[in-house]
Order: C-alpha cells, then sequence, then structure tokens
C-alpha cells in the first residue's frame, strides 16, 4: 500500500496539503455525479481536490479525476472539463492516471468546521499506507471557516512538534499482527478526520 495523494489548498501563494477535516460543506465528485475509480495505488479514491482562499472565502478551484470509462464527466460552474492524454496533460500532475482535470471552476464551497493543512514534510515520518498525520509536517496551520468564511487561521505547528514526541497519532504500524488490530490500524490511516489531540 502506498501514502495517498492528498487534497491540495492554495493560500497566499502557498500550496499546502489537507491533512485533516473537521466539519462539512466540502465537495468531491459526486456532488456532482461523476463516478470515480482507483487512479492509483497512491490514489484509491480517484480524484484530488483544490481548494482555494480569496477575498477570506473558500472556493473549489478544480480537481483532477478518475472517471469510469467512457463516461464524459460534467460541466461545472459554467466550466468544462479537459481530458488528460499522454501527450496533453493542462494539470502537469504525473504519475497517478486520472484522465480529466477541472480547472478555473471557483465554486465557492458552504464549508463550516476547521481544515488542517500540512507543509515541509518530514521524511523520516513518512509511513507507506494511507493519508500522512499531521506530525508528519514541519509546518500545520488550522483553517476555520462558517459558510465558506475564512475566520481564523491557527499555526498549531508547536502543538504538532510537541505530539511527534509521543509518534504518530494515527500510528506508525498496527499494534499487532491480528486481523482486527492490521483492520483498526489501515482504517485510521485512511481515514482524514481531524478529531484527536494535538
Amino acid at each position: 500500500m502506498t501514502q495517498q495523494a492528498t487534497d491540495l489548498f492554495y493560500y497566499e501563494g502557498n500550496q499546502l496539503q489537507v491533512i485533516g477535516i473537521t466539519g462539512t460543506g466540502l465537495y468531491t465528485p459526486e456532488k456532482f455525479g461523476i463516478k470515480t475509480r482507483s487512479a492509483s495505488t497512491g490514489c484509491w479514491r480517484g480524484y484530488i481536490m483544490r481548494y482555494e482562499i480569496k477575498d477570506n472565502q473558500l472556493f473549489m478551484e478544480g480537481f483532477w479525476v478518475k472517471t469510469l470509462e467512457g463516461i464524459e464527466p460534467p460541466m461545472i460552474n459554467e466550466i468544462i472539463p479537459s481530458q488528460i492524454t499522454k501527450e496533453y496533460n493542462p494539470g502537469g500532475l504525473r504519475g497517478i492516471g486520472f484522465n480529466y482535470y477541472y480547472q478555473d471552476v471557483y465554486l465557492k464551497l458552504p464549508f463550516t468546521g476547521s481544515l488542517l493543512l500540512g507543509n515541509r514534510p518530514i521524511e523520516e515520518e513518512y509511513v507507506h499506507m494511507g493519508y500522512p498525520s499531521p506530525t508528519y509536517f514541519q509546518t500545520v496551520l488550522k483553517f476555520d471557516f462558517k459558510n465558506g468564511d475564512l475566520l481564523k487561521i491557527e499555526d498549531i505547528s508547536d502543538r504538532v512538534e510537541e505530539a511527534r514526541k509521543l509518534g504518530d497519532p494515527k500510528g506508525y504500524s498496527p499494534e499487532s499482527d491480528s486481523p482486527e488490530d492490521i483492520k483498526k490500524w489501515v482504517e485510521k490511516r485512511f481515514s482524514l478526520d481531524s478529531n484527536f489531540e494535538i
């Protein structure tokens, strides 16, 4: 199993990774009736969303997606998706088998809740399974929203650094080789739920 590709978040010219979500109102391809399939071992769910802050509001800028064969995805917010081929890859994302790319959609999201965003990975903290934990990153920011409006940004990197001393909150490996412990560990690694103590 491979570490999974995270959604991306753009703020003040910086690209951050979405590593924790608490709340409701983020969109996925399913919201638009798009059925996805695995794009690679590094993207089992078949898509990577891209979010951006503009004028203190949260927008879905676009996304990469792997759709079911022969099904063309719909126009979203008057934007037609580009088809990705070996010769034409407008998103520039390589190594993952997406077949469509949405860009410049800029659909405001009704998200209420918090996003944990990471930057500057620490290679020694890499776990070859699921989504990375906050402890994998040197910089971790918490963004709070109400109905898509940005309320607060908090740098929690110091708290994450303290938490790192206790180990990865998702676990570096299962507690034992029992099927139950392995299942529990895999579920935790594939969760983006940020309701754990940092």
